[in-house]
């Protein structure tokens, strides 16, 4: 009887197991062996890249104020479905709403970001106006705690998306007077936030907004 007992709850397992196997892996084959489907993007890998010379630095931004937008232009699932901002009307502004040309000093306007498990992304820039005069004053001011994202166009023609609309930049600025001669006058401008769902987002050639014009 006591050996009975143990084939029947062997054979019992043995079926259970099936069963559970084809509600788990499906049952194409009959046998219970078919892999799951991934419920995620397929991860496709990075093939090795060479760079030729090419210009580096960035020649002009775009400051974008965030209450100007009507939604979020830029998500974690965009970019791992796309990698990139693309399409006309990909920046959601608000109809009359446009965004601020900044020529920055040269050689001085760089972004930087990192990534962390369990803190998402941290994006930052950097860039510099020349001179404490009362337009860049004027522009600092108005500045101040107001919430923005950043588009920033590359020397050699790439522009990148900073920033998101719930979490925005607010800028820092600091300066100092020159100590002698000719040092030149200027203002730094930075900021940086964490919290973010994204890298710096490249944007497609077709991504167009409404710029002020600069005076």
């Amino acid at each position: 009887m006591k050996k009975l007992g143990i084939f029947l709850g062997l054979a019992l397992a043995m079926v259970l197991a099936y069963v559970v196997g084809t509600d788990v892996l499906g049952d194409e084959t009959g046998l219970g062996l078919t892999a799951p489907t991934l419920a995620f993007t397929a991860l496709v890998g990075v093939k090795r890249k060479y760079q030729k010379p090419e210009l580096g630095g960035s020649k002009r931004l775009y400051i974008i104020f965030t209450d100007d937008l009507e939604s979020e232009p830029v998500n974690y699932d965009m970019l791992v479905t796309n990698g990139e901002l693309a399409g006309v009307g990909a920046i959601p502004l608000k109809a009359t709403k446009k965004a601020i040309e900044v020529e920055a000093w040269y050689d001085t306007t760089k972004w930087d970001f990192e990534m962390k498990p369990g803190a998402g992304f941290t994006q930052g820039f950097e860039f510099k106006i020349l001179g404490v005069n009362k337009d860049n004053v004027k522009f600092v001011t108005r500045l101040y705690e107001v919430p923005v994202n950043l588009v920033i166009e590359g020397n050699d023609g790439s522009r990148y998306y900073l920033g998101q609309k719930y979490v925005p930049f607010m800028l820092e600025a600091v300066g100092a007077s020159p100590e002698k001669g000719n040092a030149r006058k200027d203002i730094t401008i930075r900021a940086k936030n964490d919290g973010l769902t994204t890298m710096p987002v490249p944007m497609a050639d077709d991504v167009t907004f409404l710029v002020e014009a600069l005076v």
